[in-house]
């Protein structure tokens, strides 16, 4: 009995390890490699960078590819290409705003959101960035790309637990009109999913050639840009020995002027061996197979994927307010990196942090005042309110007071609230019966934790009318923790300027001494937000609302969120996940480096509450409802018009059994038990048979000393 014991174990261990098994479980089957190269992951398309897992990859099937050289999860199917593909090509790309990475072109030409800005910031664009500002030159690119496999995801494919789990807990905080913590953790999925999810993949491997090369070489031969690409095509081969011979004497001489003129040349190998000068096409080649790589990407949103299939644990409408936040959490993450401005070179308002161009090159016929600025703020609850407000409140110096002067009028920029929790010690006497008739008394302590919430608000003056000269103040540029004023290029105002506290910690310099602040004011153009616009734009009716207004923010307001006509929007501050911006003069001044990509999140943290209930009913249009099972995570659909299983669902579920650990817990018991009864049937078993053993041997004693006994017992007690 106890050998059929230890035979169930090994075979229920033996079934755990089956149910469990991965692609290294499929290796040690089938001997062949497993793919990497796999669709089913975040991307975040700003960037050009692979993020986290998305599809829920299970080897439990062991599929391999039809070839049988790779191993593929179940929801993955694989073209395999029935005849050598090689691409070689060469292009020249003239402007950065034209440049996109070679193996992310197709995922970067994906329209959901604002295409202009996708793979900005990838390096690759960043450098070929600066090396056409700076080094003036145009990119010439050569590559050889070799397809394998073509590798697609099958369409409504399961999440990866990890982030299916995100999802739901932004579903819960939705249900539980908690939108505030439901914002928060969309921004964090963008943080660490992106904002793509890629849907199919190109495997190969690729060799790339970029050149930077001097644009007065292109004036040169603007009409030769054939033979520009041809001499760039002829340095790659040159590197890499495929066996070409050279071409006529023009295109020999063109290579040589090119070659000459070329302010940077790079190389790079992606999958196959290392590049090194001197290797074959050949020897390239044959390393592919053990080392493929993605040459080419193709998804679509995040959003996109968030259904009632892929999501069945949600109610519907749950759901689709799901995929509602996170494509909003997407739009902030594309808003907050798209700098508009001028971004053609030769003019002189260009502006190099600029990615999107927005007609400030048109020089500037206006001088706009700028009235000052200030910040209200009042309580909302709390017994420090009064204290709070205090650090948040700030007077425009030309009024004296929390008001614009005469003439101007006042224009918010934002308004947000800010929490503060303060921990209070309170005591209080316990006192209970003691000693018979006597009252005994100690005092207990505790601390108790106290929120006061306040709202503030920004404001600037804005001049519609003419108003009296050097009657408002110079503008000196502002700066916060992290960001310097670009006037400076610190964190200070120039001289004969002060700082005005917006905010957190955003300062605005401004002075009113106009024969000595004068010449270290800038031209200043207005305030904007994701919540107003600009009044010196003028109202909104007949023109254009600006870009940020036109994909990002739908807001209403009375005026464009843009930049009078010859000045470039720069970003002001971030502020609980809406951007302040303000405008200056195009080509004030000329940005040193790259603005750095903002990630998420963008919000405040929200501050716990332990106060708020928990949603178990979500109603949809007609009779059809969902309903939260109890002690559960999941829903049930229901009849909202059968008020009887309603009540059935709302209470506790005490008929279907126990849960799985339940199941799991009584299983280990109950085989605990049996061994326990089984081990103690056998001891008492043995401890029988001992027993009556010892019996037996006590009897031969006894008849074999027979003599012994008698004599003992017919002594005479009279005798000596």
């Amino acid at each position: 009995m106890a050998y059929l014991v230890v035979a169930m174990l090994v075979l229920s261990s033996a079934l755990a390890v089956a149910l469990g098994s991965d692609f290294q479980d499929c290796k040690k089957v089938l001997g062949a490699n497993v793919l990497e190269v796999l669709p089913g992951g975040g991307w975040d398309n700003l960037r050009n960078v692979e993020m986290g897992i998305v599809m829920n990859r299970n080897y439990s099937l062991c599929r391999t590819t039809e070839d049988g050289d790779y191993i593929i999860p179940n929801d993955i199917y694989v073209i395999a290409r029935k005849q050598s593909n090689v691409e070689i090509n060469s292009e020249l790309i003239e402007s950065w705003l034209n440049y996109t990475d070679g193996f992310s072109r197709s995922i970067n030409a994906e329209a959901s959101f604002l295409s202009l800005v996708n793979g900005k910031f990838s390096s690759s664009n960043e450098k070929t960035k600066v090396h056409n500002v700076y080094d003036q030159t145009a990119t010439t690119r050569v590559q050889v790309r070799h397809h394998i496999y073509t590798v697609k995801a099958a369409p409504n494919f399961a999440f990866d637990p990890a982030f299916k789990k995100q999802l739901l807990d932004i579903g819960n905080k939705l249900e539980n009109n908690q939108s505030r913590e439901a914002e928060y953790l969309a921004e964090l999925l963008v943080l660490n999913y992106g904002t793509h999810v890629l849907t199919s993949l190109e495997a190969g491997a690729s060799l790339i050639q970029e050149d930077q090369i001097k644009k007065t070489f292109l004036l040169d031969h603007i009409s030769l840009k054939a033979a520009v690409t041809a001499a760039a095509s002829a340095t790659f081969f040159s590197k890499v020995n495929v066996g070409i011979g050279g071409g006529t004497q023009v295109l020999n001489d063109v290579t040589k002027s090119y070659m000459e003129n070329t302010v940077d040349s790079k190389i790079e190998s992606h999958g196959s061996v290392p590049f090194y000068p001197g290797i074959t096409l050949q020897k390239w080649q044959e390393g592919i197979p053990n080392r493929l790589v993605s040459i080419d990407k193709f998804g679509l949103p995040l959003p996109f994927f968030i259904n009632v299939e892929t999501l069945q644990d949600l109610p519907e409408p749950t759901v689709k307010r799901v995929a509602a936040t996170m494509e909003n959490a997407i739009r902030l993450y594309y808003a907050i990196n798209t700098h508009p401005g001028c971004v053609n070179m030769n003019s002189r308002n260009f502006n190099f942090q600029a990615n999107v161009n927005d007609g400030s090159c048109q020089d500037a016929n206006t001088n706009f005042t700028f009235g000052g600025v200030y910040q209200e703020c009042r309580g909302l609850f709390g017994k420090d309110t009064e204290e709070l407000c205090q650090t948040y409140r700030t007077k425009n110096p030309l009024t004296g007071d929390f008001s614009c002067p005469s003439n101007y009028i006042s224009v918010l920029m934002h308004s947000e609230e800010r929490s503060v929790t303060k921990p209070e010690t309170e005591c209080h006497n316990s006192c209970h019966r003691c000693w018979l008739f006597a009252k005994c008394c100690h005092r207990e302590c505790g601390i108790n934790y106290y929120t006061s919430k306040v709202r503030f608000s920004a404001y600037w003056c804005a001049a519609l009318t003419p108003v009296e000269p050097n009657s408002g103040f110079l503008f000196g540029g502002l700066y916060s923790v992290g960001e310097v004023n670009p006037v400076t290029g610190i964190n200070s105002c120039p001289s004969y300027f002060y700082p005005l506290s917006l905010f957190e910690n955003l300062k605005v310099c401004v002075s009113d001494d106009y024969e000595q602040g004068f010449q270290y004011s800038n031209p200043f153009g207005g305030f904007f937000s994701c919540q107003a616009g600009n009044p010196l734009t003028g109202h909104l009716k007949g023109q254009s609302p600006g870009l940020l207004q036109d994909f990002f923010y739908q807001n209403p307001t009375d005026y464009p969120m843009k930049c009078p006509l010859g000045y470039s929007q720069h970003k002001a501050y971030l502020s609980d996940g809406c951007q302040v911006l303000y405008c200056l003069q195009a080509g004030a001044f000329f940005a040193q480096g790259l603005a750095p990509i903002k990630l998420p999140p963008f919000s405040q943290p929200p501050a716990f509450n332990s106060s708020t209930s928990e949603a178990v009913l979500v109603q949809a249009e007609g009779s059809k409802a969902w309903v939260k099972l109890q002690g559960t995570s999941s829903w049930r659909i229901a009849n909202a018009t059968d008020e009887k299983q309603l009540s059935l669902l709302f209470k506790p579920k005490t008929s279907e059994g126990p849960s799985g650990g339940a199941v799991a817990g009584i299983t280990v018991a109950v085989t605990a038990l049996l061994a326990a009864v089984i081990i103690a049937v056998i001891y008492g078993v043995r401890q029988y048979k001992n027993r009556g053993l010892r019996g037996q041997q006590a009897g031969h004693l006894i008849e074999e000393h027979e003599g012994y006994g008698a004599l003992e017992s017919t002594l005479d007690p009279g005798t000596d």
